[in-house]
């Protein structure tokens, strides 16, 4: 997702807020040819447990491994 969009999944106040807390709370994103940065859903969830101190949710059994 976009950063705009990141930063609304995550209850950011703004794009700017959003982008000074990547790479602390935020996860970095990743770079795709032709299309920019974008974040990952999977990895802002992580960020959110971490954050919040939940545990990481097991979804499959590589999760485990």
């Amino acid at each position: 997702m976009r950063a705009k969009t990141a930063a609304k999944y995550v209850d950011e106040r703004s794009v700017d807020a959003f982008r000074r807390a990547v790479g602390t709370l935020w996860p970095k994103p990743h770079r795709i040819s032709g299309k920019g940065e974008r974040w990952l859903r999977e990895e802002l969830d992580q960020a959110i447990d971490m954050a919040t101190g939940r545990r990481r949710r097991i979804e499959d059994a590589s999760d485990v491994l």
